[in-house]
């Protein structure tokens, strides 16, 4: 269904059922927002990415995909978690079986939804075979697992994990996404989600990006406890460590920091920006189990970068945002080659004590600033990008303004010496350091500057967006992280909509742009008792 075949089907059975469905009305003007949304969200892009999951023979003709798609989201922007009580919802209620894009009495039933789902899980459709087992087969039923099982030690940042993660990427950087589940979202969230908004001007700073990342963890609706799957019970031993069965193929217990407890889940991360005082989803992702933020940043920004090319948009990440966990080698690496600048605090075990540098012979701070021969901390003067060295500067010569003219004024009573080093130098004594040295401790911009303080503050954009997504009721709603992430992806395009309508909403009323909708479709809505009027 095509978005003009969309507004025809909105406009007929709309029309058709207002004048004598009060209640219709009333859901109308009670979600003004959501149905502006829902009737401006054009899919039509999406039909490439839907179009390859099924058979190309249709022995009968499946669900409309886009209609799917639209009616999930639809799900989402009204924050309903379940899908049976979304199924229940588009039977009682005309007006969301008519905004999904279903004729109010043919809505799709329970296992239609799952199928979609299970179509977009699988990718591109194969013909069965009994030597291909499909990823959504893999997930269902029960599981052998032992949680007991050492799990490798939390990642360093000297942890080569990381490192060997980087070479792998570099090496790749080249190659194209592979057609699979992953890369079946990652377009529908472009496509529908991130797209618009650029074309609505909304998100403007593609060419110069301040990203951020951050892990959170969704809790499963699995049991944490498992089944036994021996006899140890019937020997009166409780504690044995044999595998136990259960429900969820990944889920691992996690530590919550920002709770500070262990939940039994799956850990998923998201890249945000902010801009105009939203903060818009870039990427998610979600593989399952408690994979550390070492490994799970550096593959997000690796494929949202990747699929940003490919679906024709020119982004560029200018500075990358995370916090301590993402506080290792393999990422400076990385972001180097890329051309993104880090800003990344040093862990506390980094700031204890700085390293011996071979071709470094200066003291240096506890956090890498050099000294000057009379001990003073030294002045972060500037850095040379293509040279890639920063410059540091006596400390009591200072840059100011006087009389209309810049100079830089000796400040004497602060020099710890007798006597200053270099009288007749502005700047000297003067100390390079290559960032290639040691990228962690040396990095681009440096971290006693007012820039990285400043860059660093947008770090909790995507603390603020994960508080939005738990908004969405998400948690304890299913066992399979596939379906979570899919889940994940619709909220993001939803939150996408969310913040389009907001900004459209600054230069009226919320009232006149659901008019200004309603006209555009052909649908007329009862005169309703507008304050804003």
């Amino acid at each position: 269904m095509t978005h003009d075949e969309y507004h025809e089907h909105v406009k007929k059975h709309l029309n058709e059922s207002l004048p004598n469905n009060s209640g219709l009305n009333i859901f109308l003007q009670n979600h003004l927002d959501t149905c502006t949304i829902i009737l401006n969200l054009n899919l039509d892009s999406t039909e490439e990415i839907l179009k390859p999951l099924y058979c190309p023979i249709e022995r009968r003709k499946p669900r409309d995909p886009q209609v799917m798609l639209r009616s999930l989201i639809l799900m989402s922007l009204l924050k309903i978690g379940s899908i049976s009580d979304w199924v229940d919802k588009t039977r009682a209620q005309k007006v969301c079986a008519i905004l999904a894009g279903f004729v109010p009495d043919d809505t799709a039933g329970i296992g239609t939804y799952y199928d979609f789902m299970n179509r977009i899980i699988d990718g591109p459709y194969q013909k069965p075979c009994l030597h291909i087992t499909k990823r959504s087969e893999l997930n269902k039923g029960s599981h052998l697992r032992n949680l007991k099982e050492k799990q490798d030690d939390p990642l360093n940042p000297y942890h080569s994990q990381s490192e060997k993660l980087v070479k792998e990427l570099l090496d790749n950087t080249d190659s194209s996404r592979a057609h699979d589940f992953l890369k079946t979202l990652e377009d529908l969230f472009i496509q529908s989600g991130l797209i618009p908004t650029i074309k609505d001007k909304v998100l403007t700073t593609i060419d110069d990006l301040i990203a951020s990342g951050d892990g959170s963890i969704v809790q499963t609706n699995a049991s944490s406890q498992g089944k036994p799957s021996c006899s140890c019970r019937s020997k009166d031993i409780y504690d044995c460590d044999h595998p136990r069965i259960y429900t969820s193929p990944t889920a691992q217990w996690c530590f919550d920091h920002h709770h500070n407890c262990f939940v039994f889940g799956d850990r998923y991360y998201i890249l945000a920006v902010t801009e105009k005082g939203h903060d818009f989803p870039l990427h998610v992702t979600m593989p399952g189990g408690n994979e550390s933020d070492f490994t799970l940043s550096l593959n997000t920004l690796d494929r949202f970068q990747k699929a940003a090319h490919e679906n024709g948009l020119d982004i560029h990440i200018n500075y990358f945002c995370g916090d301590g966990h993402h506080d290792s080698y393999g990422h400076y690496q990385y972001l180097n080659e890329k051309n993104i600048i880090p800003v990344i605090p040093l862990t506390h075990q980094g700031k204890k004590t700085y390293p011996h540098f071979k071709n470094i012979d200066d003291p240096l701070d506890t956090d890498g600033t050099p000294l000057c021969p009379g001990g003073k901390r030294m002045r972060h003067h500037s850095y040379d990008k293509k040279k890639h060295v920063h410059v540091y500067a006596c400390p009591v010569k200072r840059h100011t303004h006087r009389n209309g003219k810049s100079l830089y004024i000796t400040h004497s009573d602060e020099c710890p010496q007798d006597e200053i080093c270099c009288p007749k130098s502005s700047l000297a004594p003067l100390i390079y350091i290559k960032s290639d040295t040691d990228p962690r401790y040396f990095p681009p911009l440096d971290r006693n500057s007012n820039k990285f303080k400043e860059i660093s503050n947008q770090r909790s954009a995507t603390e603020r967006l994960n508080s939005v997504i738990d908004s969405y009721d998400i948690d304890c709603r299913h066992r399979n992280a596939d379906y979570v992430l899919i889940r994940l992806t619709l909220i993001t395009i939803a939150i996408h909509g969310v913040i389009r309508n907001a900004e459209a909403a600054k230069n009226s009323s919320q009232g006149r742009l659901f008019d200004e909708t309603m006209e555009k479709v052909g649908v007329t809505v009862p005169r309703r008792a507008d304050k804003a009027a």
